[in-house]
């Protein structure tokens, strides 16, 4: 069986971070998405992947290249016009010669067993496809509606959820007929609802039940998260760190990993090669800890959280979460959520939410978590009024000044700067410098003032 991963799309409702990569290489426990469905893809036998990409697809390039470090064979086409999954499938056609073969969307993140779970029933059924869904999950654009163990219909925003359609498809290659044909628009939709003009692939869907295809489905039994915004990349994380753990019954320290012994470790802790956990350290698992990392002088790590490659906690800071690859926390920081690579976070800084790559966070800058009314955040996006979280959300290659203050929602676009002892109340957008402008008010003085 082949596989064929979804990753053409702009993501634009995932910005900041989608504008500087596809979210197929979001990372999540510091690995991108991409390579966590590959993996485990990998693991139940699948060692063949067609991977269609579009805007910023270099960038998976780069990091899968012909898949070979990564055990496995992966080849590239290309969706020119980001217009719906079922015209990126379509793309991909020439390189589907297989009777069957499985579609995995490039932001959507779960676990092997989901996949295992799947093609076992796509295979008993003898269905032309079969999609994974999951139960009494939160309303989304994609319901499913079922009769017995088949798909009866799949609708856009649906008013009414039984069940969640997620973009886990096993397909046989008569499938792909419907594919071809796809109208463009979901036609599934509620009186008065408006979908968008692209080619979902779950139109297609509708279109096989229509001409009386058997289509099945596979109820998802662990986790599994669609990264459509920027707080689900929290969530995405914080569900494969909640996986991880369950499976870390051990601690396993690397031979040539130092502990010293005025350290506490409590919990099962993974130290990779060539890492010190100093003086003074308390941390408490699960941890992972990778290469050439120092967490040291009196730090504090909270599990579950993974520390990257060559990344260095000290000075008596406080860590939860993810950090990436070559990360600094220093001099008392806070930092809980996600930090991709090369971020640096000193000086007294509190930071709570999502820090894009190579980021520079100012002394004191400061994330607000809480409003005052205690009430979740409103972000509109694209138009449309959504729930976030109350964290920041800080583009790739920022900087902020001393004593920034990021209240709760705001989103930073990648290449802009936060100066000295802003507030900032609102999102600032990409290629922007906000600054704060004083008011100065001169007085004579002198020994006078004091009776003189």
């Amino acid at each position: 069986m082949k596989a064929v991963i979804l990753a053409a799309g702009n993501g634009e409702r995932a910005s900041p971070y989608s504008l500087t990569r596809p979210k197929a290489m979001f990372p999540v426990a510091n690995k991108p998405i991409i390579y966590h469905t590959i993996s485990q893809l990998k693991e139940i036998g699948i060692k063949d992947f067609v991977v269609v990409i579009g805007k910023l697809g270099e960038r998976i390039i780069n990091y899968l290249g012909n898949g070979e470090k990564f055990g496995v064979k992966v080849s590239y086409v290309t969706q020119a016009t980001p217009n719906g999954t079922s015209k990126a499938l379509v793309a991909a056609n020439n390189e589907l010669k297989e009777d069957e073969f499985i579609v995995v969307y490039g932001d959507t993140l779960t676990t092997k067993r989901t996949f295992i779970d799947l093609i076992e029933a796509f295979r008993k059924s003898e269905a032309i496809a079969t999609i994974a869904v999951k139960e009494g999950d939160a309303p989304h654009n994609f319901g499913t509606k079922t009769e017995g163990n088949r798909v009866s219909s799949i609708v856009w925003r649906p008013r009414e959820l039984n069940f969640r359609a997620y973009g886990i498809i096993a397909m046989k290659n008569k499938f792909l007929d419907y594919v071809e044909r796809n109208p463009g628009v979901m036609l599934k939709v509620p009186v008065g609802i408006m979908p968008p003009l692209e080619g979902e692939l779950f139109q297609s869907i509708n279109d096989a039940i229509e001409n009386g295809e058997s289509i099945t489905f596979s109820r998802v039994e662990d986790f599994i998260v669609d990264v459509d915004y920027p707080w689900n990349l929290i969530e995405a994380n914080v569900s494969m760190l909640k996986s991880m753990s369950a499976e870390l019954t051990s601690s396993q320290i690397a031979p040539s990993a130092k502990i010293s012994r005025s350290a506490q470790i409590n919990g099962n802790v993974v130290v990779g090669e060539n890492s010190r956990i100093g003086d003074y350290v308390y941390i408490e698992g699960p941890v992972w800890i990778g290469k050439n990392s120092i967490i040291d002088r009196g730090s504090i790590i909270l599990g579950p959280s993974v520390i990257g490659d060559n990344t260095i906690v000290s000075n008596y800071s406080l860590v939860q979460g993810v950090l990436g690859n070559e990360v600094r926390v220093e001099n008392a920081a806070e930092v809980f959520g996600i930090i991709f690579d090369g971020v640096y976070i000193v000086h007294y800084s509190e930071i709570a939410g999502i820090v894009g790559e190579r980021t520079d966070i100012g002394a004191a800058t400061v994330c607000g978590t809480l409003r005052f009314d205690d009430e979740k955040t409103i972000v509109e996006v694209k138009g449309k009024k959504l729930v976030g979280e109350n964290v920041a959300f800080i583009g790739d290659y920022c900087r902020t000044g001393v004593n920034a203050i990021l209240m709760p929602g705001v989103r930073i676009g990648p290449y802009s700067i936060v100066g000295p002892g802003v507030i900032l109340y609102e999102d600032l957008e990409p290629y922007k410098m906000v600054l704060a402008k004083q008011e100065l008010v001169k007085k004579d003085w002198g020994p006078n003032k004091y009776g003189w």
